[in-house]
């Protein structure tokens, strides 16, 4: 495992620090000895080995000294609180003692770790970064010198194990490493507040970008639809109404059906006796587009081909002789598909209830009033919607956002196909 200079480097800032415990007393201590400047005991005016009492008894005379209520001076409160922080440090046996060794070996010097360490805690948040910033450009610059001086150590190494045994030119292979290597000598433009400028300046470049974009993007509900675009449209849709689509008939055959026994005499009787009845009534009269609707359904679904009785069980329904349903069936035979869909055009669309007026159905008045609405109430205008449905008067706000949305969909696609 290779070990960097850069490593070794942290190991030895690092060892010491985790030797070394300071507790918040310790701190206080040195700042106050560097605040005060002078010798606790000469301020105090008491020997190196005096008593409690000794400290007590000055300590009364220097507070009634620089008390601010009988001192005006204007360092008077600031006197007055580090001779009351004199006075907490000589009264404890503990911190007495951690000052006898400062004024034996002086403050932690450069030397030390936590000289760096007392100044950081005074530094305002903006100091801070900087000197981060400084301090993580010098070691962002050696971790850059290192991996060059990494990879020339394995660049010399894979030459020398894939030319071992030939003579070549040491010139000629230093140059060679240098212009191999050349990409990866740091430069000043990788430092790193140089990379965190262009980071940001690209970050904020981005963001402009991306909300310009975003407040310049329409909803497809906000884009206006020109008068050209929209009578377009309601040409559109007056063909699409002049011609209703055709309904397609599909015919199928009945599969697996049982036949039907009538062998009860009795039955055959009534069934004999309602068709004189029906023949006396309808025979040879024509025949209506129900009926022939009617007898379409029953002879593919009801009474297909091979049902017993079948003709006669069909006149009973229809009301009509078994002759006249034989007669009729074999005509619509003959009869071509346009013809036949023509003849049962009258019977659908009478037979089928017409659906109710759908609340989104636009008729060329209400279309015409909503163009002139939104020409009267442009974009950007306060209650646009409600006023354009008070302008037209039948239709909702909802309706009116609904058939705009539509419309826009439709100039989109048509756009788009183009």
């Amino acid at each position: 495992m290779r070990v960097t200079f850069l490593q070794l480097l942290l190991l030895s800032i690092l060892i010491p620090l985790a030797n070394c415990q300071w507790t918040t007393e310790d701190l206080a201590l040195y700042d106050l000895v560097e605040e005060v400047g002078v010798n606790f005991y000469e301020w105090f005016d008491i020997p190196r080995d005096a008593t409690s009492n000794q400290v007590k008894k000055a300590y009364r005379k220097l507070t009634l000294e620089w008390h601010p209520d009988r001192n005006s001076a204007p360092d008077a409160t600031e006197k007055f609180r580090q001779v009351a922080g004199i006075y907490e440090v000589l009264k404890t046996a503990e911190l007495r003692e951690k000052y006898d060794n400062i004024l034996e070996n002086g403050l932690p010097s450069w030397r030390q770790p936590l000289y760096y360490y007392r100044r950081m805690r005074k530094l305002a948040w903006y100091e801070s970064i900087l000197v981060l910033l400084f301090i993580g450009t010098i070691a962002h610059y050696l971790m850059m010198w290192a991996a060059y001086f990494e990879k020339t150590l394995v660049y010399k190494q894979n030459v020398k194990k894939s030319r071992k045994g030939k003579k070549e030119d040491p010139a000629e292979i230093d140059k060679q490493m240098k212009e191999a290597l050349e990409e990866f000598i740091p430069k000043y433009s990788e430092l790193l507040p140089i990379i965190l400028a262009k980071g940001t300046v690209n970050l904020c470049k981005n963001l402009f970008l991306t909300a310009k974009d975003a407040m310049t993007k329409q909803d497809p509900i906000e884009e206006e639809p020109t008068e050209e675009e929209l009578a377009q449209l309601r040409r559109q849709e007056k063909r699409a109404a002049a011609a209703p689509q055709q309904p397609e008939f599909k015919f199928e055959v009945a599969q697996g059906l049982k036949a039907v026994s009538t062998n009860d005499p009795e039955m055959e009787k009534k069934y004999a006796k309602e068709c004189e009845v029906v023949s006396q009534k309808q025979s040879g009269s024509s025949w209506t587009p129900d009926e022939l609707a009617q007898l379409v359904r029953l002879s593919t679904e009801k009474y297909p081909a091979g049902t017993p009785n079948r003709w006669e069980q069909m006149g009973r329904v229809l009301n009509r002789t078994a002759e006249d349903v034989i007669a009729m069936a074999g005509k619509m035979k003959q009869m071509k598909q346009e013809d036949y869909t023509k003849l049962l055009m009258t019977t659908i669309q009478q037979s089928v209830p017409s659906e109710e007026k759908s609340e989104d159905d636009w008729s060329q008045t209400e279309q015409k009033a909503f163009e002139l609405a939104l020409q009267k109430y442009p974009k950007g205008t306060d209650e646009r919607w409600e006023r354009i449905s008070e302008e037209i008067g039948t239709k909702t706000k909802k309706q009116v956002m609904v058939r705009f949305k539509q419309l826009a969909e439709m100039i989109r696609k048509k756009k788009s196909e183009n």
